[in-house]
């Protein structure tokens, strides 16, 4: 499994005092379509921030619910790919916080059902749509959103991810 760490602030180990993590997964279908979610022309992976002692396969069940309204019964499940961050005073001035993302694939053909989501604030105002994205296309679409995207770091570790999920598959 391939993992990236991003330092920009040269922090050792022992200096952090914060952990967070993440669960995101590549929701690929039978035609070879990739499900990108985008709000603000930022696309992403569905998943989310682990709540709790949640294990990743229940933050991606409620995360996948909450943002596609497919409700999957997910199992057995390990990361191919993790990125993590080591960051200063994030989220808050003195938290020096490793931030760990990991990333999965779920294969399905289940389609979304927008009218079973539960979207954020952010995500309805930001315009919140979600595509399916053909595999040999897929980068070039989060390529060109680089150029007007508003969070670079979620659309560079989407691209990020999906090149290792390619590189591999």
């Amino acid at each position: 499994m391939k993992t990236i760490i991003y330092n920009d602030d040269y922090l050792d180990k022992k200096d952090i005092n914060k952990v967070v993590g993440r669960a995101k997964t590549i929701i690929i279908n039978s035609k070879d379509e990739l499900l990108l979610a985008s709000t603000n022309n930022n696309y992403y992976l569905v998943g989310g921030h682990v709540e709790g002692n949640e294990s990743d396969a229940v933050c991606l069940h409620r995360e996948i619910l909450e943002e596609t309204g497919i409700d999957l019964d997910i199992k057995d499940i390990r990361p191919y790919f993790v990125v993590e961050y080591l960051c200063k005073d994030y989220p808050n001035v003195g938290d020096n916080t490793n931030y760990i993302a990991n990333y999965y694939v779920i294969e399905t053909d289940e389609v979304p059902n927008l009218e079973n989501v539960e979207l954020t604030e952010g995500e309805k105002e930001g315009g919140f749509s979600l595509d399916y994205i053909h595999k040999d296309k897929v980068m070039d679409v989060l390529e060109e959103s680089l150029k007007t995207c508003t969070k670079k770091n979620v659309v560079r570790d989407t691209i990020d991810a999906v090149s290792e999920y390619l590189r591999q598959n």
